[in-house]
């Protein structure tokens, strides 16, 4: 009888603890909103401006790497070089070669399939600190390795990836997209963050690139965009639902239609569409709501940093639902 009652509390004790571990897994993420705003302050005011000299530049890879690291996933340089080209009568004359600098870091998942996730820290001009444009982004990438770092039986690769040269070419993510191609790496999704945290509840504050979406869409720019193929439809919406149902921030859904692509190519997640992969390009929409576009004044004190705090609990559950979904398209 004392071996059957062991057996029964035993049973009791292991089903409660199964029960408390489900519940803890079930908490919501959160994410550290001061982390964020330090973020921002170091890249856009404490070592401004942050790739204007060699300094700078070298004292924002070295925040980015030891920010990511600090979360447990390990930050490392990719160095790639550009070549600067004097044409003359058909004669081409190479001028000086320039090393740029990528970020990178890995969280490995049970299968070779990837989600990279990227952010551009290069500023336009060297006077604006680029609070918004584009350390807001930079911020929610850290950020994110910090919430991921604990998730576990991922079935993708995460790769958190800190990109140079946006500004003027999308180099360094021309770079990176070209180079996971020739490597036959299988990206699932690529997640842009670029601009995240301009807002405004006013009417009219947001404008768009093509006439009549204030209809569809309204006119204040309380939202968060995405923007992906509309031959990604399914990404799009499943996305969507993923981003709202964890945060009260309202995100909006734009599908990018084939022939009107090319108004939508202004960031690193354009080259991945050149490539073939799948790609989300989440963003304030710059220029078209904020008046701190590539000026003086995109300074850290302009943005919400409420509405920033939700981006990357959006995000997490975006990336969770993606990768969930190569489980899907595994299984027998």
């Amino acid at each position: 009888m004392p071996e059957r009652t062991n057996s029964v509390h035993l049973f009791w004790v292991l089903t409660a603890l199964f029960v408390l571990a489900g519940l803890l897994q079930a908490e919501p993420v959160t994410a550290d909103k001061e982390r964020i705003i330090q973020t921002v302050r170091f890249l856009s005011e404490e070592n401004f401006p942050r790739v204007a000299t060699p300094a700078n530049k070298r004292n924002t890879i070295d925040f980015i790497i030891k920010t990511i690291t600090a979360a447990g996933i390990e930050a490392t340089r990719d160095e790639f070089m550009l070549k600067q080209i004097l044409g003359d009568d058909g004669v081409a004359i190479e001028l000086q070669r320039i090393t740029y600098t990528n970020i990178h870091a890995l969280k490995k998942g049970k299968t070779n399939k990837r989600i990279v996730i990227g952010a551009h820290f290069d500023i336009l001009p060297d006077y604006s600190p680029g609070a918004d444009d584009n350390a807001s982004g930079v911020a929610v990438l850290i950020e994110l390795a910090h919430i991921l770092k604990t998730a576990a039986d991922l079935n993708c690769d995460i790769e958190f990836v800190a990109y140079d040269m946006e500004e003027v070419g999308l180099w360094g993510s021309r770079y990176h997209a070209r180079k996971l191609k020739n490597q036959g790496v299988d990206v699932v999704c690529m997640l842009c963050l670029d601009m995240l945290g301009y807002y405004s509840d006013a009417e009219n504050s947001q404008r768009y690139p093509i006439a009549g979406m204030s209809l569809l869409y309204g006119t204040k720019g309380d939202f968060l965009a995405m923007i992906g193929r509309a031959e990604d439809g399914k990404l799009l919406a499943d996305a969507q639902r993923a981003f709202q149902e964890a945060t009260p921030l309202r995100i909006q859904a734009f599908p990018a239609p084939q022939a009107a692509e090319l108004l939508f190519v202004r960031s690193d997640h354009a080259p991945f569409w050149w490539e073939g992969y799948p790609a989300l390009f989440f963003t304030d929409t710059a220029d078209f709501r904020s008046s701190h576009y590539h000026k003086a004044t995109d300074t850290w004190d302009t943005l919400d940093y409420d509405r920033l705090a939700q981006v990357p609990v959006g995000l997490y559950h975006v990336i969770l639902a993606i990768d969930a979904a190569q489980a899907d398209i595994e299984a027998p």
